[in-house]
């Protein structure tokens, strides 16, 4: 069978036609209830007070007060940039550096960290009220 260009055009223009007067405009209504629209906005503001209240830190050691004292001395001393504190969990005492909102930040952070500490690990907190 020989392909003839003007039954191929004809053709063509015919397919064309067809399908560009099917294409559909309208308007679309949703009703909603409005105990979704409020569940929503409470969702938000939770997030929002989550966000505020919850920060990363560096848990550089966890253990008794002596060597915590002298891990605090010490990472003063290596990283002055970073605020670093001593706090007491039953038993043991904790040493913390940093506070990130961005996680990111404080994984490149404890990259550096983990050179002097070996032990650090990233700890998502939240603040106390």
């Amino acid at each position: 069978m020989k392909n003839n260009p003007r039954k191929t055009t004809v053709l063509l223009l015919f397919l064309i036609t067809c399908t560009s007067g099917f294409s559909q405009y309208g308007n679309l209504k949703i009703k909603q209830d409005t105990v979704v629209n409020r569940l929503v906005q409470k969702k938000i503001e939770l997030d929002k007070q989550r966000y505020e209240t919850t920060y990363f830190t560096l848990q550089l050691y966890y253990g008794n007060l002596t060597t915590a004292n002298e891990i605090l001395e010490q990472s003063k001393e290596t990283f002055p940039h970073i605020p670093v504190e001593l706090s007491f969990e039953t038993p043991n005492y904790k040493v913390q550096a940093g506070k990130f909102k961005e996680k990111l930040i404080g994984l490149k952070t404890l990259d550096t960290v983990k050179r002097t500490f070996p032990s650090a690990f990233l700890l998502n907190r939240k603040e106390s009220e």
